[in-house]
C-alpha cells in the first residue's frame, strides 16, 4: 500500500521558510536556551552532560516530572518519546496491531489529521464524529459517537483542546466519550498537547480522569515554546501498557536525545513549568485581541467561533474559490502562509496561527483581508 503523505506537515515544510509571514504555527513563540536556563546555577551542567543513550523509555526523573500531571500515576506509567508525532505514531501501531479482531479507529474531526492518516495507512479503518459549529461554540456529535462505536473499535481518538478549533471538551462530555468507549471496551486516545495554553480560567479537563482504559499523548512543542527539544510521552492507564508500548519504541527511535531529556527535566520542574505556561497563556490571551479586532473589522468576510485554548483560530469564509487554492494564492500573491481547512477535512475554513511575532501577524492579517476583498 503506497504511503499517503500528510499534506498539512508537507505544505509547512515546503514553504514556512520561503515566506515573508508565516501564520501557519499552532504553537506560541519559541523560547530560548537562555530563557529556558535562566537560572545562571544550573548552566555549567549542561556542559558536563554526556551525550550518550539515555534510558529508552525516558529517564525517572523525566517520567516523574511528566506524571505529575496525570492523577493516580508514577514514572511506570509513561514512555517519553520523540515528540508528540512519535507519541501518536506508536500508540496508532500499538493499538492497532494488539487490538485482535478490532481495526476502526472513531476519530473526532475536525482534528490534526497525523492519527487519522497513520491508522489507514497502517490499513486499518477510520470513522468520523464530528464537533459542530454552533454560535456559541464547537460541541461533540454524542449521537453520532455512539453510533460509530462498535465491537470493532479499537479506539476513539479525540484532540482536547482542539485542534485546529481551540474548543476544549468539558468534564460532561468527556465523561460521555468516555463512557460510550468503556462500555464498547475500547481505548480512549486523547492528544492534550494544547492543555494549559487556555485563554482564561483553569487548566482544561483531561481525558486521562474520566476513563478506566485511556492514553493521553503530549508533548513541549505548543504550549511550553519548546519545539526543537522534540520530547513528547504517552501517559496510560496501567503500568503494563506502557512497557508494551515501549517495545514499538525499540523499532522506531530507540530513546529521546540526552539533551533533549536534561532539557525537558528542567522545563518540567515545578517553577519553570508553571513560567512556561504562564507565558503561553499571555501571549495567547494578547494576540487573540489582535486577531478579535481584525474578525470584527472584516465580519463581512470571514467569522469564527473564538478559541477556549491554543494560539490558533478556525475562520470561515463565504467566497466561492476552495481553501487549497484560496491559500495558494495567499502565498503566490501576498507572500504569506495559512493553513487551508482543506487539511482538516473543512471546506471553506483556514486555520490561522495568531501565537508567533506581533507585527507579523498584524500584516499578514491585513495581507489576509486584501485578498479575501480582492475576490469578494
Amino acid at each position: 500500500m503506497k504511503l499517503e503523505p500528510f499534506a498539512l506537515e508537507r505544505n509547512q515544510s515546503l514553504w514556512e521558510h520561503e515566506v515573508e509571514i508565516n501564520l501557519t504555527e499552532s504553537g506560541v513563540s519559541p523560547v530560548t536556551l537562555g530563557e529556558l536556563m535562566d537560572d545562571p546555577r544550573a548552566r555549567p551542567d549542561l556542559f558536563d552532560l554526556k551525550l550518550g543513550y539515555t534510558q529508552t523509555n525516558g529517564t525517572i526523573e523525566l517520567r516523574e516530572k511528566i506524571s505529575s500531571d496525570y492523577k493516580g500515576t508514577s514514572a511506570a506509567n509513561i514512555l517519553a518519546t520523540n515528540g508528540g508525532a512519535e507519541a501518536n505514531f506508536v500508540a496508532a501501531w500499538y493499538l492497532l496491531h494488539e487490538s485482535a479482531d478490532r481495526d476502526e479507529l472513531v476519530v473526532l474531526l475536525p482534528n490534526y489529521m497525523q492519527l487519522y492518516g497513520v491508522w489507514k495507512n497502517l490499513g486499518g479503518r477510520v470513522k468520523p464524529f464530528h464537533l459542530k459549529m454552533t454560535s456559541t461554540g464547537w460541541a461533540p456529535d454524542i449521537d453520532e459517537l455512539e453510533a460509530a462505536v462498535t465491537r470493532k473499535t479499537a479506539a476513539v481518538a479525540i484532540c482536547t483542546p482542539n485542534n485546529p478549533t481551540g474548543a476544549i471538551l468539558d468534564e460532561s462530555q468527556l465523561k460521555q466519550i468516555a463512557d460510550i468507549t468503556y462500555d464498547r471496551d475500547a481505548w480512549l486516545l486523547s492528544d492534550e498537547i494544547y492543555r494549559g495554553a487556555e485563554l482564561e480560567g483553569p487548566k482544561a479537563p483531561s481525558a486521562f480522569d474520566y476513563s478506566q482504559k485511556v492514553m493521553v499523548t503530549s508533548s513541549l512543542s505548543k504550549v511550553y515554546g519548546l519545539p526543537g527539544l522534540r520530547l513528547g510521552w504517552i501517559a496510560t492507564s496501567d503500568s503494563q501498557t506502557a512497557e508494551e508500548i515501549w517495545a514499538y519504541t525499540d523499532y522506531t527511535s530507540i530513546c529521546p536525545s540526552a539533551l533533549s531529556d536534561y532539557l525537558g527535566t528542567i522545563a518540567l520542574s515545578d517553577d519553570v513549568k508553571t513560567r512556561l505556561e504562564q507565558r503561553a497563556k499571555g501571549l495567547v490571551g494578547a494576540h487573540w485581541h489582535i486577531m478579535k479586532e481584525w474578525l470584527d473589522k472584516n465580519s463581512d468576510l470571514i467569522d469564527a467561533v473564538p478559541p477556549k485554548a491554543a494560539a490558533i483560530c478556525f475562520a470561515r469564509y463565504d467566497l466561492d474559490i476552495p481553501s487549497l487554492e484560496l491559500t495558494a494564492k495567499l502565498r503566490m500573491e501576498k507572500d504569506v502562509l495559512i493553513v487551508p481547512g482543506a487539511h482538516f477535512g473543512m471546506e471553506n475554513f483556514l486555520r490561522i496561527g495568531f501565537g508567533y511575532d506581533e507585527q507579523k501577524l498584524r500584516e499578514g492579517l491585513r495581507r489576509l483581508a486584501d485578498l479575501l476583498r480582492s475576490l469578494s
